[in-house]
């Protein structure tokens, strides 16, 4: 896999590619920082004040992806964590399943997405300027918080792959900054804080504070996590009054890898060491061994976070990879920060940390070897309008089915390649009353052996699951095709309406978020009376 891997790269980039990585740490340092200014500047339509709601993002493919959380979001909304929705799962579906979620941070991502994150990264950062009272080298704390604001690991985390998340993020300094000054009120408020922002931040800095106080040998830094595990069982009570939690936990436990016993859909290729991350790992592993040697001082913190990266993404997935990216980091700035060591090489060791290449960031739209991409506030609102036509015919209250091939019992396989473009008329179907599957939640739900399915795009199969699925609509797709084929009319469908994505191509900049043919789409109807 790494010799194809190699060859691509070779046949792609050539001799300048192998220049251009050799010189990249020069490269980022002078073209991330105007990468900054520009997308910054492109951000001024924000500061208008309105119709934040309209840019959720500023990549494409994360504006459409933030559709889920907003589906998420505007359930919670209108049925309460204690209630169920009758347009999430198989119908009926009880919401307190979705305890994960911080309530204030998710409806802000809902509302103002791009805001969000822009005051969630900028709030990151400025937590390290704690350290300055600390401190003893001005100059060398200073270099260091700065790097961090021009690096390639701040750009993609403000503008391509954080979410709702990042608010909980922002206190995750200051949590450090009080264990490691002893400043433990100041680490239960900032736990707190965070758990407003995101139940992940939380549950991570329970595990580091574990490994920190068999550093330190004293209970506080995992005491100082007490209140903000005390709001989590508030999240958990609806669960815990209803007995759900085993059934609820089993179906994570199968969606994350953690097991496969008798599970219907299993990760395969999500999970392992794949060319991004075994070159994150080195990098990871280069400031491990330089800060150790440089300080002298066996980085318990950094040593734990690396473990856990390692575990979720070899072993089991509960965290997004760019929860485990900003973890380290900030463990990664706080240690360097609190050591007020000005090594040369420590400085240069954690900016090829915080400097990763665009192109094996992990993250998607960055297609460049050296050179971030520029962003802009990505508006959706065109493609929720189009979307919202397209469903027009469709009364409150239906199902629609969307008739997608048998994935062979395996997430990567599921939705055909576009589970992107799901994203869209699921939020819409919620909005307008409208039980639209399958989808994420319907198939955890039914993610056992011997469960009913969803699948099939031959005439046959999409009669069979909308009688099973008690569906009088259908939404089909074909690859490159503008006219929707003879066989459904012939079977007694009644074409509706019709979209096609490549009217998108300029939201998308021209990348569309899968390698499948750009298809269109058809809305269905086989009733009695038709």
């Amino acid at each position: 896999m790494l010799k194809n891997n190699l060859n691509t790269f070779i046949e792609h980039y050539g001799r300048k590619g192998f220049l251009t990585v050799l010189f990249y740490p020069f490269i980022a340092f002078l073209t991330t920082p105007v990468r900054l200014i520009q997308t910054l500047w492109h951000c001024r339509v924000l500061a208008e004040g309105k119709n934040w709601q309209c840019y959720p993002h500023f990549n494409p493919h994360s504006a459409i992806i933030s559709l889920f959380y907003w589906t998420a979001a505007i359930n919670l909304y209108r049925y309460g964590r204690s209630g169920k929705s009758p347009y999430l799962g198989l119908g009926n579906y009880t919401l307190s399943q979705l305890f994960h979620y911080s309530l204030p941070s998710l409806y802000a991502y809902w509302k103002a997405g791009a805001v969000t994150l822009l005051l969630g990264m900028f709030g990151w950062w400025t937590s390290h300027f704690l350290w300055l009272n600390v401190n003893t080298s001005l100059i060398g704390c200073l270099s260091v918080i700065f790097l961090t604001l021009i690096s390639t690991f701040f750009y993609s985390h403000a503008f391509s792959c954080q979410n709702y998340n990042v608010l909980g993020w922002m206190f995750l300094p200051i949590i450090l900054y009080g264990w490691i000054q002893g400043n433990w009120s100041l680490s239960v408020l900032a736990c707190l804080g965070a758990s407003f922002g995101s139940i992940t931040v939380v549950f991570l800095a329970c595990l580091l504070s574990i490994a920190y106080s068999l550093e330190i040998l004293s209970f506080y830094p995992f005491l100082t996590i007490f209140p903000a595990g005390i709001k989590f069982l508030l999240h958990l009570w609806p669960y815990l009054s209803k007995g759900s939690i085993i059934k609820t936990m089993s179906n994570i436990s199968k969606a994350i890898g953690l097991t496969n016993k008798k599970a219907k859909y299993i990760r395969n290729k999500t999970m392992g060491f794949v060319v991004s991350r075994i070159y994150r790992f080195v990098l990871y592993i280069q400031f491990v061994i330089v800060l150790f040697f440089i300080t002298g001082k066996f980085p318990t913190l950094l040593i734990a976070s690396f473990l856990l990266w390692v575990i979720n993404s070899i072993y089991l997935r509960f965290a997004d990879d760019q929860s485990m990216d900003i973890l380290i980091v900030t463990v990664s700035a706080s240690l360097l920060l609190a050591s007020s060591n000005e090594s040369i090489w420590l400085v240069v060791s954690y900016w090829l940390l915080v400097s990763p290449l665009p192109l094996l960031s992990g993250y998607y739209g960055f297609r460049h070897l050296a050179i971030v991409p520029e962003l802009a506030p990505a508006n959706i609102l065109p493609i929720l309008n189009e979307m919202q036509i397209f469903l027009s015919p469709v009364e409150k209250g239906s199902r629609i089915l969307m008739a997608f091939e048998d994935p062979k019992n395996q997430y990567e396989k599921l939705f055909d390649g576009y589970r992107s473009l799901i994203d869209v008329p699921k939020y819409v179907a919620s909005e307008k009353g409208i039980h639209l599957l399958p989808y994420w939640w319907e198939v955890i739900e039914v993610n056992y052996d011997g469960a009913p399915d969803f699948w099939g795009r031959d005439v046959g199969s999409v009669q069979r699951q909308m009688i099973n699925w008690k569906t009088d609509y259908v939404i089909v797709y074909q690859k490159s095709k503008t006219e929707l084929e003879k066989k459904w009319t012939d079977a007694g469908f009644k074409e509706l309406t019709h979209i096609s994505w490549k009217n998108f191509d300029t939201f998308f900049r021209g990348e569309f978020p899968f390698t499948e043919p750009v298809p269109d789409w058809w809305l269905l109807h086989k009733g009695k009376n038709l």
